[in-house]
Order: C-alpha cells, then sequence, then structure tokens
C-alpha cells in the first residue's frame, strides 16, 4: 500500500521564511497599500477559556514538527467511545479536518510564525477510525487515504494563493486580500475554490500509483458529495470544474477591475484564471520560489489542561435510540431481555445501546448504521436535514442493509 506521509514535503524553515518575507514585502507595495487584514474564518474555532484566561497547563495550539510519518491505531479500542467527524464535514467542509493558513498571516495565530498546510489531528484520526469502521481497511490505509485526499486540496489554497503573490509582485495591485474578502461576504454555493478543491483532493485518489483501496475512495467520495455547499462540487466532472474556476477567475478579477478599461480587465481575467489549474508533477506557471513542494505541512493540536478541545462530532445514546432508530427508521420493538431489541423499516433487528451510558462505542453504531444500510456521513447528512430525526421521518423508501466489513465487525 502506497503511504503518502512519505511523499509530503517535511517543513523547510529557511525557505517557508524567505516566501513569507517576499509576500510581506510585496504588500507593503501594493497600490492602495492593501493592509486591512482577511478575516481567517477557514481556521478551526478554538473555545476560549471559561474564565477568558489561561490556566496552569493550558497550550492553545500544537505544532508537530517532525517527520510526518503514520500514526498507528495503538491506544485505541474498539470498545472506546464513538468519535466521529463527518457530521463536521458535512456541517462546516473540509476544512473542519484540515487547514491552510496563507503566508500572508505567518504572524497571526494559529501557529503563529509558521504558515502552510495544517492538519488537525484529533480529529484526522478519529475519521481515520471511522474510515476503519466502514471499509475494513487497515486504520494507517484509512489515514493514509484520508491524508491525501486533504493534502491535495489545501495544496490548491496555497497554489492559487502563490499564483496571486506573483501577479501582486509583477503588476503592483492587490489580488488575494480583495478576493478572499469578497468570497467570505457570499453564500457557501459560490466557494468555487472550495469545489475545485475537493476536485483535486478527489483525483489524488485515483491516480494509479497511489493504489488506494476503492472502498476507502467511495467513502471520501461520499463525504465530499455530502458536503455544504460548493463543497459538493467536488464530485462534478472535469467540465463542470472549468466552469468554476471561470466564475473563481471572474470572482477574483471583478476585484482589481477598472471600469471601461476592457483591455486591462480582459488581461486581468486570462493571467488569473492560469492560476486556477494545478499539475503537481509540472507546474509551469509558477516559479521555482514558489513550488508546491515549498509548502510546508504539519500536524496541529489545540490542547487545554493537556487534553484536545478539538472534540469530534458525536451522537448521543438518547439520540440513537429514539430518534434514528424509533423515528427515522421507524423501529417497533421486537423483544428485549437484557437489552431492547428493535424491528426497523428494512427488516433488520437491531439492539438497542444501553441508556445509561451517555455514549456510543464505535462498533454498535457501526453496526445499527450497517443495518439500516448507511454510513456514518449519511447519518449526519440525514440528521441534517431532518432537523434532528423530526422531519420528513420515518425515511421512505427503506434502504437495504450493508454488509459490515470484517474490520468492522
Amino acid at each position: 500500500m502506497h503511504q503518502p506521509f512519505g511523499q509530503l514535503p517535511r517543513p523547510n524553515p529557511a525557505v517557508a521564511s524567505v516566501i513569507a518575507a517576499a509576500a510581506a514585502h510585496v504588500e507593503q507595495s501594493l497600490e492602495q497599500n492593501e493592509q486591512e487584514p482577511t478575516p481567517d474564518t477557514d481556521y478551526p474555532q478554538i473555545p476560549p477559556s471559561s474564565d477568558g484566561d489561561l490556566a496552569a497547563g493550558d497550550i492553545l495550539e500544537v505544532v508537530d514538527e517532525g517527520d510526518f510519518l503514520p500514526l498507528d491505531e495503538g491506544g485505541w479500542q474498539d470498545g472506546d467511545s464513538y468519535e466521529c467527524v463527518s457530521g463536521g464535514v458535512v456541517d462546516d467542509g473540509s476544512e473542519y479536518l484540515a487547514f491552510y493558513k496563507s503566508f500572508r498571516y505567518v504572524s497571526r495565530p494559529p501557529a503563529v510564525g509558521r504558515w502552510g498546510i495544517f492538519f488537525v489531528k484529533r480529529r484526522c484520526v478519529a475519521l481515520a477510525k471511522d474510515m476503519y469502521f466502514t471499509t475494513g481497511h487497515p486504520f494507517t490505509d484509512c489515514l493514509d487515504g484520508l491524508t491525501a485526499f486533504l493534502y491535495a486540496h489545501e495544496l490548491y489554497h496555497y497554489r492559487f494563493d502563490a499564483h496571486c503573490l506573483q501577479m501582486e509582485g509583477s503588476g503592483g495591485v492587490p489580488v488575494y486580500r480583495p478576493y478572499r474578502r469578497f468570497i467570505k461576504g457570499q453564500p457557501v454555493s459560490e466557494w468555487h475554490e472550495e469545489s475545485i478543491a475537493n476536485f483535486y483532493g478527489l483525483r489524488a485518489l485515483q491516480a494509479q500509483k497511489f493504489n488506494y483501496a476503492q472502498s476507502i475512495t467511495d467513502f471520501l467520495w461520499d463525504l465530499v458529495a455530502c458536503s455544504p455547499g460548493a463543497y459538493a462540487g467536488g464530485i462534478e466532472k472535469k467540465r463542470e470544474q472549468s466552469r468554476r474556476k471561470d466564475q473563481m477567475s471572474l470572482q477574483a478579477a471583478q476585484r482589481v477591475a477598472r471600469p471601461g478599461v476592457l483591455p486591462w480587465n480582459d488581461l486581468m481575467y486570462s493571467t488569473i484564471r492560469v492560476g486556477t489549474n494545478m499539475n503537481r508533477t509540472r507546474e509551469s506557471s509558477l516559479g521555482a520560489l514558489m513550488h508546491l513542494d515549498h509548502c510546508p505541512v504539519y500536524w496541529i493540536d489545540f490542547v487545554r489542561g493537556g487534553k484536545s478541545v478539538m472534540a469530534p462530532y458525536v451522537a448521543s445514546v438518547d439520540e440513537v435510540n429514539n430518534g434514528f432508530i424509533k423515528r427515522y427508521l421507524g423501529g417497533v420493538l421486537d423483544h428485549h431481555s437484557d437489552h431492547r431489541y428493535y424491528r426497523i423499516d428494512n427488516g433488520e433487528k437491531v439492539k438497542l445501546p444501553n441508556p445509561h451510558r451517555p455514549d456510543l462505542t464505535n462498533p454498535e453504531f457501526h453496526n445499527i448504521l450497517a443495518k439500516a444500510g448507511m454510513t456514518s456521513t449519511q447519518f449526519y447528512k440525514e440528521r441534517q436535514r431532518t432537523s434532528v430525526w423530526r422531519k420528513g421521518v420515518p425515511r421512505n423508501p427503506p434502504l437495504d442493509p450493508r454488509v459490515l466489513p470484517q474490520g468492522g465487525q
């Protein structure tokens, strides 16, 4: 199995520092002295301390600068509490798992003094566990596939940022910051950059040299399909992505357009459009300094009192029993002994988790989903659609049960 961790560039502090310094110099000299900060809403939102101050032992961020080696599944058991992340992706998109921080904001949090691609460690590990229980493939293979997808997604954001900086350095007008401010004011359906980034992420999984199992690719395809707004557009074909690149270029070009100067506006649009394509093996439009491999990659976690505060999305036992099984799946009591057993809409019999425990375990949650014919991503998408199992229930039509792979039993 291909291990993408070995293909990810190790951070090169010297080159990263030169790129950040070059960006600062360019931005200082831009026309109109464009210095207004762009809101960093792509970054994870970290809950503040309850009293507004850091307690002893509190660390708001931890960045791993070591070799980006695969994590093994040591330290967790099949019976551990269920911690899933697909619900966060359904709500917030891929940036729930990883984010790109521009070299333009190197002096700002999170990770002050660093820029690049940051994988949120707690959440990536939780989703890789979910993939393991769903696909039956080894945890490390699932984590490899996930990071390959996320790396290509976030690398696309760097690709466009780097292209804009080159334009700004030669043209003297701001492009990137005005574009980002405009995008953040638009509905998620207009965030075409996210659709294109997800497209490149899925395409990275399909590269023959990576040889990822089809079920891993299918899991991530489904995750993209259930994502919000333009994020879901990542499953669209290449022709539709070209249309989105046109729209993205127009969004950026209109921020620097000059009324009545058609040649200028056409030139800006066509030059920006060049920067919407990405080829990891041949990037002829990026200079040597801005090479794709020069974008650093890190693990990051946010810790308080020695524990991560990036808690994955979960579902309570009460919600699964009374909302999902009884209302959404139309479950009716079949019999009970030490546990209650319900017959659901497709004829399968499921055991209700113990109501005296607040959390589900990984095996029992995935067993219920398999009998319902669903994945965790579909569970959270339907949770959203039904307003937490209150509208449009029970479901119609039922789904055939899904075979739970050996690794997920």
